[in-house]
């Protein structure tokens, strides 16, 4: 049986040798959008900021994949504008089928330009607390602290309030402790004074807020509101209750244990620990 040589010469020329073509111009566009997204995300991002410079970065790069689709189309032969217009129709009935995903992705974008977090802050939204993990263009992912990744759509993270914790360089604590009736309120406002000054993290400017806020059941309640660095907040709270702890024992402040034994004396009586009289 002899071989025919032309029909393979023309099976390699009318059909391997184009999809060869094809399939390294892809490669090619694929490789140049990835490159040139890197190479613009690496520029805008001191700029204008990682989450900005990554929704340009990839919108430069969907651009290119569209430009080297188009021109594809032209090397095979078929109408650019008769396939446009198919993606048009198509484009607009799933835009309808998938309103929620647009709304999300109309979100996302004016989060990005609203810029109210960064990847990184703390914020809480929508009862999810923890750090911005990253910021998509229908979804905002958040790490919560026991290191869980939660979703949230960017339309429900845009309408919900939102609050963020890192924000600025320096927040306030505030402490609400209270004390027995019987102590004296400047005393204890003065050890409040002398402890935070002695306090390395509590900020001097702005000056800290002592509050005597009043009476309650069995105590005198106080406010102490510090100043401190956004990451210390809770090294904070916790070397300032060791703080007044220790001072209130050397000067013999009370705290009001009454309350706590007038509830168990209650709770005896109710459950028929005590006779009644």
């Amino acid at each position: 049986m002899k071989f025919d040589f032309t029909a393979l010469t023309r099976l390699m020329s009318d059909y391997v040798l184009p999809a060869i073509g094809i399939c390294a111009w892809l490669f090619f566009g694929f490789w140049l959008a990835a490159f040139l997204a890197r190479m613009l995300y690496s520029l805008l991002s001191r700029k204008v900021g990682a989450d900005m410079a990554r929704t340009i970065a990839r919108f430069v790069k969907y651009l290119i994949w569209f430009f080297f689709g188009v021109s594809l189309v032209q090397c095979v032969g078929m109408d650019v504008r008769a396939v446009l217009g198919a993606a048009g129709v198509a484009g607009v009935a799933i835009g309808f089928a998938s309103q929620t995903s647009l709304s999300n992705l109309i979100s996302g974008m004016f989060l990005l330009l609203e810029h109210p977090f960064k990847v990184g802050d703390w914020i809480e939204v929508d009862d999810v607390s923890g750090y911005v993990h990253s910021v998509e263009l229908l979804s905002t992912y958040i790490r919560t602290f026991d290191n869980r990744l939660i979703r949230i759509p960017n339309e429900t993270v845009s309408k919900s309030k939102l609050t963020n914790f890192t924000k600025y360089a320096i927040r306030r604590l505030d402490l609400d402790i209270r004390v027995s009736c019987k102590e004296d309120a400047r005393k204890v406002m003065r050890i409040f004074r002398e402890v935070v000054i002695a306090n390395p993290a509590c900020f001097n400017e702005p000056e800290p807020l002592i509050v005597f806020k009043g009476f309650g059941d069995a105590s005198l309640d106080f406010l102490l509101a510090v100043w401190t660095d956004r990451n210390e907040m809770q090294s904070t709270r916790t070397s300032l209750m060791q703080d007044i702890k220790e001072r209130f024992d050397r000067e013999g402040i009370e705290l009001p244990y009454e309350r706590l034994a007038t509830v168990e004396e209650r709770a005896k009586v109710g459950t028929g620990g005590e006779k009644r009289s």
